[in-house]
């Protein structure tokens, strides 16, 4: 005669997710003096909106668990989002077995273990893609919101860059802007 019994197997398991999403672009800047004056220009102005010189020359801003970085030679741009978590995820099966036929009861603890742990695996990927996710759209939302600081960033570095080679170029007798049609006006007298 054989017995029934019915065994309860539960694993459970905390990991440290990471997730990152980047993207990456080039800025339009004209070459209106030397590369390397137009690089000063730009870092300068990006130091009054609070991006910080590395040590590789590069300027870095961190939003949150977002970083900007510009390289002011290249104009490349890297915008990073980055999220992590720790994340704890509790399986449980149960099986039944029988005394005279089939696995004893270690081998059917082994089997549902290791059922388990592919159980938890997928969990895991699955918060994996959920984070991925949240990264992306961190990312994607900060990106509508620097776009507009950028082109500021431009535009400045632009005029600065016009009037000091109007000063090159001559007498600057006047300068004239329209901050609402974003237009510049220099008089020189060569």
């Amino acid at each position: 005669m054989s017995r029934a019994y019915r065994i309860t197997v539960k694993e459970s398991e905390s990991r440290h997710l990471k997730a990152g999403d980047e993207i990456c672009t080039q800025l339009e800047i004209l070459e209106i003096l030397s590369p390397e004056d137009m690089a000063t220009l730009l870092k300068e102005e990006l130091k009054k909106r609070g991006f910080e010189e590395q040590e590789d020359g590069t300027m870095e801003r961190k939003d949150g668990d977002l970083t900007v970085k510009i390289d002011p030679c290249s104009g490349e741009v890297s915008v990073k989002a980055e999220t992590e978590e720790t994340i704890n995820q509790e399986v449980k099966r149960e099986a039944t077995g029988f005394n005279d036929v089939g696995p004893n009861e270690k081998s059917l603890r082994e089997k549902v273990k290791d059922q388990l742990k592919q159980d938890l695996d997928k969990k895991f990927e699955q918060e994996q893609s959920r984070l991925q996710g949240k990264a992306t759209e961190a990312l994607e939302k900060h990106l509508s919101d620097l776009q507009p600081e950028i082109s500021e960033v431009v535009n400045k570095v632009t005029r600065d860059a016009l009037k000091q080679k109007a000063q090159q170029m001559g007498t600057v007798k006047e300068i004239s802007e329209d901050a609402e049609s974003g237009s510049l006006t220099i008089k020189v007298e060569v």
